[in-house]
Formats: C-alpha cells, structure tokens, sequence
C-alpha cells in the first residue's frame, strides 16, 4: 500500500485520463477560450491531486494526530 502512495501519479493512466478530461470540461466550461492551455491544465492537475488525496485519507480514516 505505501509503494502506491508513493507512486508518480504519471505513471497511472487513469490519473492522467482523469487530468486531462477534468481540463478539457473546465476549458468548455470558461467557454472554449483560445490560448489558455497551460491554465487549464494545471487547474485540472490540482484538482485531481487534492481529490486523490482526500481519497486515500479516506481509504486510512481519521488522522491519529488530533
């Protein structure tokens, strides 16, 4: 289990389908504009990020540190 938490998360294709689809979704949300990319990937990448961690720390349970 500590081998996947500590895996590159590009090296998982389901993560960077994930990435790639949550970016494409933003950018049509914003309307399609030009030029953006970068922005809208980087968007996409963060929050897929925060979503894999709030999956794995509900996968552990509560944090033993409060």
């Amino acid at each position: 289990m500590a081998e996947n938490q500590q895996r590159d998360p590009w090296s998982d294709p389901a993560f960077e389908l994930a990435v790639r689809e949550t970016a494409y979704f933003l950018w049509e949300q914003d309307g399609k504009p030009e030029g953006r990319e970068k922005d809208y990937w980087f968007r996409a990448l963060e929050r897929q990020l925060r979503e894999r961690n709030a999956d794995r720390d509900l996968k552990n349970g509560p944090s033993r540190d409060n």
